[in-house]
């Protein structure tokens, strides 16, 4: 057997195999991800190409859409012709280029390099959630997604820790791109080697438990008008139904307050509460850790209770109260270990948010069709990224002319949005009663 063909399981995996090509899933996202963190760098790397904060919000703006039809293409390729194949290719392209950082000595040099970086990064922006998909059952399918989320949460987390720890140290941003360089390769290696795909046959069926699968080897055969011929028909199946456009659409508006902090929690730190760089990015590490811990505790007790849309909602209903108490703070010094408090509840509120979302969205993706998955996940990446192009620039400027709490208030608004876009779509399906819906789909456990 070549290389390649070692690399598809043509029998659905069980117990620790699963559960290690699952991990290993999730290790790809958190690579995917913290090979793009700049947010522990932006005070120390804009002045040092002359780059005004509006003017990296407008290239944000121009980065992301680019990122963002890169990704409206790449999600038919996985669906097609698989997720590792399009993760590795994209994983060893991106490392090669954040060593490229090291040449960014202006802007014209930072625009060429962190441009590229985008087209791929927005290539495989659906294969990941994919792949998760296709190695969880809908038993397990929100602490999967819980896990997988830790991928971009805990990237930031690791950027923000280590430069909290080391910007004291060597004091440049040029040693954290040699510290997320080295560090991408040794992630790297392993997700190339050991990664693998589910064959096209057995991506194309919905299983509740491991037991299902092992029931259904064999029992179902892939037709290939199921395939997406092209991208074109891909998003056509897709979008034909609203209950995708509901949650997409929730979710991002939900996410501004994500999209707030990931690139400018360091600066909104420093600039509203007064602290260093370093103090910043230490406190923007607990938001993340916070995040982490409760993306898995909410996946759990998502897959245990079997429900999702009630559990989404109160996430975000705490996360609401908790803005309107924090917001009058903005301008005043707080505390650090106050400010400790506060970051973790937000992060653990946003995580309860959005884990039952995230096995809501890929339920639902199913029940459109199994062969759609990775174009669904393309969907609300590329959704994602228009919203973070749009939204960029004008959080720098409202920032800039009114406070951080002005689009802070703005990120509220976006988490009504999701709560009413939420009660708007069906009631989560028991899995015991998808396979009455879709005997054609799925094997009964």
């Amino acid at each position: 057997m070549t290389f390649s063909e070692r690399r598809v399981l043509h029998e659905y995996p069980r117990g620790a195999h699963r559960w290690t090509l699952l991990l290993l899933t999730v290790l790809a996202t958190i690579l995917a991800s913290y090979e793009f963190q700049l947010s522990p760098l932006l005070p120390l790397l804009l002045p040092a190409i002359h780059l005004s904060q509006i003017g990296y919000g407008y290239f944000i703006t121009f980065s992301v859409a680019i990122a963002a039809v890169s990704a409206a293409f790449g999600g038919p390729l996985a669906d097609r012709y698989g997720r590792v194949l399009i993760i590795d290719a994209c994983l060893a392209a991106v490392t090669v280029l954040v060593f490229c950082n090291l040449l960014i000595v202006n802007v014209p040099s930072f625009v060429v390099v962190r441009t590229l970086m985008s087209i791929v990064g927005g290539l495989m922006a659906g294969a990941g959630a994919a792949l998760v998909r296709d190695m969880s059952p809908r038993l397990s399918r929100a602490l999967a997604f819980g896990l997988f989320t830790i991928g971009p949460v805990g990237a930031n987390f690791l950027a923000n820790f280590i430069a909290g720890e080391t910007l004291p140290i060597y004091h440049t941003w040029q040693s954290q791109i040699w510290i997320t360089g080295v560090l991408a390769i040794a992630m790297y290696l392993p997700i190339l080697f050991f990664l693998k795909d589910l064959s096209p046959q057995l991506r194309m069926q919905i299983f509740k438990s491991e037991i299902a699968a092992l029931q259904a080897q064999g029992q179902r055969s892939l037709a290939a008008s199921e395939l997406p011929s092209s991208t074109r028909d891909a998003f056509y199946k897709l979008l034909q139904h609203s209950e995708v456009w509901l949650l997409v659409i929730g979710v991002v508006a939900n996410l501004t307050l994500y999209f707030t902090i990931q690139p400018f929690g360091v600066l909104m730190f420093v600039q509203s509460f007064h602290y260093n760089t370093a103090e910043a990015a230490s406190l923007n590490a607990f938001f993340w850790g916070g995040n982490i811990f409760v993306l898995i505790l909410t996946g759990i007790v998502s897959d245990y209770l079997q429900v999702r849309k009630p559990i989404a909602i109160i996430g975000q209903l705490l996360a609401i109260g908790l803005l309107i108490w924090w917001i009058p703070s903005f301008g005043h010094h707080m505390p650090a270990g106050e400010m400790k408090i506060v970051a973790t509840m937000l992060g653990a509120f946003l995580a309860i948010g959005y884990v039952p979302w995230a096995a809501q969205f890929s339920e639902t993706l199913e029940d459109v069709s199994p062969a759609l998955q990775a174009t669904g996940w393309a969907f609300f990446g590329f959704a994602a990224r228009a919203w973070v192009a749009i939204s960029a620039p004008m959080a720098l400027t409202i920032a800039a002319h009114s406070g951080w709490e002005a689009w802070i208030k703005v990120s509220v608004g976006g988490m009504v949005i999701y709560i009413v876009a939420m009660l708007l779509t069906r009631p989560h399906r028991s899995v015991h009663t998808v396979s009455a819906a879709q005997p054609e789909r799925r094997a009964m456990a």
